[in-house]
C-alpha cells in the first residue's frame, strides 16, 4: 500500500451498530499516516447526544489501538447531505466509506440516502454492505475497464495485501451467441484478455484473471461469488438516484451476491479534461529519445522549461518517475504508455504529452515501438487520482484513427484538439 495519508470521513447513521464499518475502514488507511473521521448527524433540539458520543469514542480507540488516527465528530443540523459536504471540506478528507445499512434489494437501493449523498458528494466513495463474511480471505472484482473499476481494482488489491487474502480479477466477455467454438468469440475474449492485463500492469498488479464469455453479465459473477467473502464492484457510471437507475448491473450484482459487498465511485478527476492535463505548452512534437529512460528524462525536462516543475525539484521528480518504471513497464499496446509517479504535496495533476515518431521501446508485452508517451505526475497525498486519467487515455488511443491523426499533427493545438475527442472524464 502507498504511504499516501488517506483522511477518509466515515459517516455512522447507526453509531451503536456499526463497529464492522470502522473496522473496515482502518482496514483501508495506512498506519501511520490513515486518518478516519467519525461522524454522525444530529437534528437539532434532540436528546441521546452522550451514549452517540461514547459509541464513536470506543469505535475511535479501537482503530487508534491499530494505530490508525481517529477523530470523533458529533454535527448538528437538519440537512445531513448539508452537514456531510461541510465535513469533508472542514476535514480536507479525500475519500468517504458509507455502510449499506438497508437491505439490498431494488427497492431499498432507490431508496437510500446513501446512493444520494454519493451523489451529491465529489470525493471517491465506498459504499460498504456488510453480511459477516469474516475473516476475508477471497476477494473477487468483477472488472468492466472503467474508472470506477479500475478504483475498485485498486483498493480491492490493496486490501487483500493488509488481509493477506487471495484476490481473483473476473471479466465478462458478453456476446449474443456463446459457442466456445466461435472463432470471433475466442478473439473477443483474447482481445480483452490482453487489454485487462495491460490496465493492471500499468496499476502494477500482476493477480489472476479469468474471462468468461456470457450472454449475461449478472449471472456468471453471482456464480463465481459462491465461496467469496467479498466482492469489489465498480460503480455505474450514472450512478444516480432516478429510478430507471435502480436496476442497473452494479446494483443487481449488490442484490444478488451471498457475500459482503464493496461499491466503488471514484470522483477523484471528475470534469477533468485531458486538454487540461495536457495543453499546448505541455505537448512536444518529434521527440527522439535514445530509450525510454531518455523519454522520460526529456519529459521532465519539458516540464521544467514550461515552469510546471520548479527546477529545483527536478532530480527528485524525476527520480521517482523512473523508480515507477524500473518497476514495470507503463506500456500500454497500441503504441502508447503512460509513464507516472505520485509528488508528495503536489497541489494538482501535472501531464506532458511528447509524441515520438521514429518510435522508441518501452520494453512492454509486444514488440511494436512507442510512439505517445503521456506522462503523468499526481498527488501523493491522493495517489489514485490518476486511474480514471488512464482509462480515458487507454480509450482514446486504441482508435487507430486517433493515432494516426496525432502523427499528422504539425502543431500541439491540433494535438489538444484530438484530445476532446472523448468527454470528460
Amino acid at each position: 500500500m502507498s504511504t499516501t495519508q488517506l483522511r477518509i470521513l466515515v459517516p455512522l447513521e447507526q453509531p451503536q451498530q456499526e463497529g464492522s464499518l470502522v473496522d473496515f475502514a482502518a482496514s483501508l488507511a495506512t498506519p501511520p499516516w490513515g486518518e478516519l473521521h467519525l461522524t454522525h448527524v444530529v437534528q437539532p433540539d434532540t436528546d441521546g447526544h452522550t451514549e452517540l458520543r461514547y459509541a464513536l469514542e470506543q469505535h475511535a480507540s479501537r482503530a487508534i489501538s491499530r494505530e490508525i488516527g481517529a477523530l470523533v465528530h458529533l454535527e448538528e443540523g437538519e440537512d445531513v447531505t448539508a452537514e456531510i459536504q461541510r465535513a469533508i471540506r472542514r476535514w480536507s478528507c479525500n475519500m468517504m466509506l458509507m455502510a449499506w445499512n438497508a437491505d439490498v434489494d431494488p427497492d431499498a437501493i432507490l431508496a437510500s440516502q446513501n446512493r444520494a449523498l454519493t451523489k451529491d458528494i465529489d470525493v471517491d466513495t465506498l459504499i460498504y454492505q456488510h453480511k459477516g463474511n469474516e475473516p476475508v480471505r477471497r476477494i473477487l472484482v468483477p472488472f468492466s475497464g472503467g474508472d470506477h473499476s479500475l478504483m475498485g481494482v485498486q483498493i480491492a488489491y490493496d486490501l487483500a495485501k493488509t488481509w493477506g487474502a487471495e484476490l481473483e480479477i473476473l471479466r465478462i466477455a458478453r456476446y449474443p451467441r456463446c459457442n466456445p467454438n466461435d472463432p470471433i468469440l475466442q478473439r473477443y475474449c483474447s482481445q480483452l484478455a490482453k487489454d485487462t492485463h495491460l490496465q493492471l500492469e500499468l496499476l502494477g498488479i500482476s493477480e489472476p484473471l479469468t474471462v468468461i464469455p456470457s450472454t449475461d453479465v449478472v449471472m456468471p459473477i453471482v456464480e463465481q461469488s459462491q465461496g467469496r467473502d467479498l466482492v469489489v464492484l465498480g460503480a455505474s457510471n450514472d450512478w444516480r438516484q432516478e429510478e430507471h437507475l435502480a436496476g442497473s448491473i452494479p446494483d443487481e450484482i449488490a442484490y444478488k451476491v451471498p457475500c459482503s459487498v464493496l461499491m466503488v465511485r471514484s470522483a477523484a478527476t471528475n470534469g477533468l479534461e485531458l486538454s487540461r492535463i495536457f495543453w499546448e505548452h505541455t505537448v512536444r512534437l518529434e521527440l527522439d529519445p535514445k530509450d525510454k529512460w531518455d523519454a522520460i528524462t526529456k519529459i521532465i525536462d519539458a516540464l521544467v522549461e514550461e515552469k510546471q516543475i520548479p527546477s529545483s525539484e527536478r532530480d527528485t521528480v524525476l527520480g521517482a518517475a523512473l523508480s515507477r518504471e524500473q518497476k514495470v513497464s507503463t506500456s500500454l499496446g497500441h503504441g502508447t504508455a503512460i509513464p507516472h509517479a505520485p509528488i508528495p504535496y503536489l497541489p494538482g495533476i501535472i501531464g506532458c504529452l511528447a509524441i515520438c515518431p521514429k518510435g522508441v521501446d518501452f520494453e512492454g508485452p509486444t514488440d511494436e515501438p512507442t510512439k505517445f508517451i503521456f506522462l503523468l505526475l499526481t498527488p501523493e497525498q491522493n495517489y489514485r487520482s490518476y486511474i480514471p486519467i488512464l482509462a480515458q487515455i487507454a480509450t482514446l488511443m486504441r482508435n487507430s484513427t486517433t493515432r494516426e491523426d496525432m502523427l499528422a499533427a504539425q502543431t500541439p493545438s491540433e494535438v489538444t484538439a484530438i484530445l476532446k475527442r472523448l468527454p470528460p472524464v
